[in-house]
């Protein structure tokens, strides 16, 4: 029996050894993966924590860590499934919850993106970021009134987060508040001047001021940082067709149009350029295409 007893320590022991070793292995591979998603190499990011998973398939970080370089290759589905294993790994495992909400959020699943957002509200109750991604949940929601609230309750948090008095604005924004909108994306702009969102929200309301030459400066900001964004090229498009700059402001929505060929504005406004050119026939039909795609499109 002694002697038994003695064999069975020593595997005993065998077996932590092994056990601690791959634990050590796996914690070395975690760090690599981490290394890899802060240089943006996604594909090798997740490689490491599939070795990371492979040496301690009870990781939860490995896998939230996983999941976060899947959604940044827009692999949202891989990426949901990997935030379900680290949380099924560790119930109390708000990051996972709050990173999962985000994905739910991009996918256009609101409901389930909130019920995330509810699920973490005590451990977050002190975080502006959280607030400001609540707020933009019952946005999509038309929680308008809860949104508001939530946009505040993040710039009472934290009065220098930026994101907050961008959305805060874009509400104000949607109902053509454009003084209240206005001061909203200043302050956004001020504390973050790559805002790209309050940059050109900012120009467009500028524009509509029919202050031209400043909005042309915030709209140029916003596409120095967005250039491919095909909503900054159309009001930038659009601004230039106020100045008189006709063959630039075509380029512009022309390129608008190659990204987005459904934005019943950029049509309506390459309708504007070619009335200014004089081409009728060409105008009237972009206006027909822009009633098409949104009848209750304003042509002046």
């Amino acid at each position: 029996m002694k002697t038994k007893s003695i064999l069975f320590l020593i595997l005993c022991l065998l077996v932590a050894a092994c056990g601690a070793d791959k634990k050590e292995e796996a914690i070395k591979f975690f760090k690599r993966g981490n290394y890899k998603l802060k240089d943006k190499e996604y594909q090798e990011a997740i490689h490491w924590f599939d070795e990371a998973i492979i040496k301690d398939p009870k990781f939860a970080d490995a896998y939230n860590n996983r999941a976060l370089a899947y959604q940044q290759l827009d692999l949202l589905d891989e990426a949901i499934e990997n935030f379900n294993q680290a949380i099924d790994l560790d119930k109390k495992y708000w990051e996972a919850y709050y990173n999962r909400s985000e994905v739910f959020f991009q996918k256009g699943d609101f409901s389930n993106a909130l019920s995330d957002l509810e699920k973490i509200a005590v451990p977050f109750k002190d975080s502006a970021f959280y607030f400001v991604s609540l707020g933009n949940v019952k946005v999509q929601l038309n929680n308008t009134a809860g949104a508001t609230a939530d946009y505040e309750k993040a710039i009472r948090i934290d009065p220098k987060n930026a994101e907050a008095y961008t959305n805060h604005g874009f509400i104000f924004f949607e109902n053509k508040q454009y003084d209240l909108a206005k001061k909203d994306f200043q302050k956004a702009i001020s504390l973050n001047p790559k805002q790209d969102f309050a940059l050109n929200n900012l120009a467009f309301i500028l524009s509509e001021q029919q202050l031209y030459s400043e909005a042309k400066i915030y709209a140029e900001k916003a596409l120095a940082i967005k250039p491919t964004d095909a909503i900054y090229l159309n009001n930038y498009g659009n601004i230039l067709l106020q100045l008189g700059e006709l063959a630039k402001a075509k380029e512009y929505l022309e390129r608008s149009l190659r990204i987005n060929p459904n934005n019943a504005y950029t049509l309506r406004n390459l309708g504007y350029y070619f009335q200014k050119m004089g081409n009728e026939a060409e105008a009237n039909k972009n206006f027909d295409a822009a009633k098409k795609l949104d009848d209750s499109i304003e042509i002046k």
